[in-house]
């Protein structure tokens, strides 16, 4: 269960990085932009230090520190990847053999 928490984590970082707002993230990810900034606040927080500039100018605005700088772009190919395995994972669904199966009604010979 933790890893998954992790994974929350890390897709909430991402999203939060590419759009520069917890509000941007929040409506791609479908939840509220104070879900977005709990689950960055749980990652910073395992890391152990910020991984974004908070700044209030009118508007959020969110900056990356130089280390998260330098981890998105693995972190962006890592959730790249499990999604292109979850899609392998589908299409080999997709793609399976249904055998039938015979009348439970009826004994067999």
């Amino acid at each position: 269960m933790r890893s998954l928490n992790r994974l929350k984590w890390l897709h909430a970082f991402e999203a939060t990085a590419r759009h520069g707002s917890f509000t941007g993230a929040a409506k791609e990810l479908g939840v509220t932009p104070a879900a977005v900034g709990q689950l960055v606040r749980a990652l910073e927080d395992w890391v152990g230090h910020p991984l974004l500039h908070r700044t209030r100018s009118g508007k959020e605005r969110l900056t990356l520190v130089t280390e998260a700088q330098d981890a998105l772009k693995e972190i962006t190919q890592g959730l790249d990847s499990l999604e292109s395995g979850l899609n392998k994972l589908r299409g080999r669904q997709a793609r399976s053999v249904v055998i039938p199966g015979c009348d439970a009604r009826r004994p067999l010979p």
